[in-house]
């Protein structure tokens, strides 16, 4: 019998540390819809919620003493102190957990001699670009959140974004945006999340009828901590501070004209006038993207997408000829209204947005002449927009 996340941490908690955990928290993986590599250039995304994702069951210590299980990821307890985290002696994924605790103690959330017991379960594949590790941060953080109440604290949704993405941003090292932790938080059943960047502020539109996304996940693993994430960060932070040089009060580079790259573009170097070229245009593609929904005319919006892809592969640089064999096929196949590379690049998924023709045969006949070329099989599944965080005692 199936049995969810939630489940499966409380009883992987139970039988790990012989107690049972009076707090759990469920946070979901996300898709980025469209907004390639905007939220960090303070331009508007556009993600939502998807129905797998990974739950913490959690209780706090006394002794200093943080104690790890992961169901998917290790099969043994792994234990550190809070005071002397050994991060170089643990596997990486732990770093997302033990990021969050920190912040939790830098901001006195938490004694400084606390610690804590948390036991994980996943249905979310890791390196698919669907923001495993956001998920993994905001179900620690909503599970230690919840056990923290009987403190009296009363941690909000907001406090606990901005604790998830500083731990991912300091922590980890990675300079990632609000994207991925604010629609793994907003999500909304049935709605996307459009978050503005430059203010961090969110809100939810819903999607057109009867559509729904299809995920494709190619055979290359998508881990930014070890991509050229950073270096296109670097390249889009030179980018903005060669404008605002010519271009006195612009503060974010997405929300530049493309009038202005036009007449200023001429002094980048040609890898940098790329890189802007296409943070520019896809701001305004997600404008037309949001429009397109408003009038529910889901071929214009699905037409962004796959422009998106386009300039993504061409123009910024972080697709791979696997995802985008995947778009090519995809965009050929009857109900599916437009795809592109989901998340950050370098491997990871492709999402459709389909409509109620698109068939199980359709998508195999994708699998099928993606595996003949590369001997390797993706995988593929159905998703819907849902909800997000939830944390509560069991």
């Amino acid at each position: 019998m199936n049995t969810t996340p939630a489940a499966d941490a409380r009883s992987l908690f139970a039988s790990a540390f012989d107690a049972t955990s009076p707090v759990w928290a469920y946070a979901p993986g996300r898709i980025e819809v469209i907004g390639n590599h905007t939220d960090y250039n303070g331009g508007t995304v556009v993600g939502a919620a998807i129905d797998r994702g990974i739950a913490v069951a959690a209780a706090l210590r006394e002794d200093g003493r943080i104690r790890l299980l992961s169901r998917e990821a290790s099969s043994a307890i792994l234990e550190t102190a809070a005071d002397t985290y050994q991060e170089a002696v643990l596997p990486s994924w732990t770093a997302y957990v033990l990021g969050v605790i920190d912040e939790f103690r830098m901001r006195g959330w938490m004694d400084a001699g606390a610690g804590c017991d948390l036991a994980i379960a996943s249905t979310l594949p890791v390196g698919t670009g669907l923001s495993s590790s956001a998920a993994l941060e905001l179900a620690t953080a909503g599970a230690l959140a919840e056990a923290l109440r009987d403190d009296g604290q009363t941690l909000g949704t907001a406090l606990l974004i901005e604790a998830a993405h500083r731990a991912e941003n300091r922590y980890v090292g990675m300079p990632c945006g609000l994207l991925d932790q604010t629609v793994v938080a907003r999500g909304k059943e049935g709605h996307l999340v459009v978050l503005d960047a430059a203010t961090s502020r969110h809100t939810v539109i819903p999607l057109p009828q009867g559509h729904g996304f299809a995920l494709f996940r190619s055979h290359i693993s998508h881990a930014l901590v070890d991509s050229p994430y950073e270096t296109r960060h670097r390249e889009c932070r030179e980018v903005l501070m060669a404008l605002e040089r010519m271009i006195p009060g612009i503060r974010h580079l997405a929300r530049c004209h493309p009038a202005d790259l036009d007449a200023y573009g001429v002094t980048l170097s040609d890898a940098l006038a790329r890189r802007a070229s296409h943070v520019i245009h896809e701001q305004r593609r997600v404008g037309r993207f949001l429009r397109a929904l408003a009038q529910q005319d889901a071929i214009d919006a699905g037409q962004c997408l796959l422009q998106s892809h386009e300039s993504s592969k061409s123009l910024f640089e972080n697709s791979t000829p696997e995802l985008d064999m995947l778009v090519g096929l995809l965009k050929t196949q009857d109900g599916v209204r437009g795809a592109r590379l989901s998340g950050g690049g370098w491997g990871g998924s492709v999402l459709a947005l389909v409509d109620p023709m698109f068939s199980d045969t359709s998508a195999e006949r994708v699998c099928d002449a993606y595996q003949e070329l590369f001997e390797a099989r993706p995988h593929w599944w159905r998703t819907r927009a849902c909800d997000g965080m939830v944390h509560a005692r069991s």
